[in-house]
């Protein structure tokens, strides 16, 4: 990977996508993968509180996610910021802040999915049995294991409700569009078939002209929701144990 987008060429196009995509995946699932078993080891401690009166589950549950997401800030700029120079994505300032904004608000999803799924599951080995199911549909409907015009149309509804997709929308079009490939040719034999990044966002169904500050704003509302859905399921699931 190291200068795969510096400068970009069709020679180097692999490097330079798998890039974007492992740092889109591992910014959810390294956090996915702390956070989906930090309930089952807080649950009995937490239930034993909570009976006693000691703190609200309101409360407990904002502080844990202003915790998580702090750390996973810190996490994902002490990740991030060297592998994105390191591949040479672009490196203007606003570019670069868009980069970081669409994966924090990742890592803030995968903070709130992860306390509500492991709310859900009895143990740890249950809660950790859920991640690869979880993750499978994610990594699919993203757009880049399966382009969406390349699947079938009743997919269209999973490519739609699927948050990573946006990530994954925002990140390629912050380093692709407005992109020319030095080695271009016309000559399909040379494999050099790419003229600009354009073109690749278009191969991926994705609309090159693509406001990243809105899809920005987009991720971070799928975060607020998923935060407060955990509370929700967070709430239901320890009423059940302390009834």
């Amino acid at each position: 990977w190291f200068g795969s987008a510096n400068p970009p060429t069709n020679e180097k196009l692999f490097g330079l996508m798998g890039s974007i995509f492992m740092l889109s995946i591992t910014s959810l699932m390294t956090i996915l993968a702390q956070t989906i078993i930090s309930f089952p080891l807080q649950r009995s401690l937490l239930i034993r509180e909570y009976k006693n009166g000691v703190y609200g589950l309101l409360p407990y549950y904002i502080a844990n996610i202003l915790s998580m997401n702090m750390m996973g800030i810190i996490y994902t700029m002490a990740s991030v910021t060297p592998i994105y120079f390191m591949v040479g994505l672009e490196s203007t300032t606003e570019n670069f802040i868009h980069f970081s904004l669409a994966l924090i608000g990742t890592q803030a999803i995968g903070n709130a999915l992860g306390l509500a799924v492991g709310a859900c599951s009895a143990d740890i080995i249950e809660a950790q049995n859920l991640l690869v199911p979880i993750l499978t549909p994610t990594m699919l409907f993203s757009g880049f294991v399966l382009p969406r015009n390349q699947a079938p149309s009743y997919f269209s509804i999973f490519y739609n409700l699927s948050f990573f997709r946006t990530t994954v929308t925002v990140l390629a079009v912050t380093e692709l569009h407005g992109v020319e490939f030095a080695d271009y040719s016309p000559n399909p034999f040379k494999l050099h078939v790419f003229k600009n990044g354009d073109q690749i966002l278009r191969y991926l169904d994705i609309d090159p002209e693509t406001k990243v500050v809105h899809q920005i704003m987009i991720i971070f509302g799928w975060a607020a929701l998923y935060t407060v859905l955990g509370y929700i399921i967070v709430k239901y699931f320890m009423s059940r144990k302390t009834s």
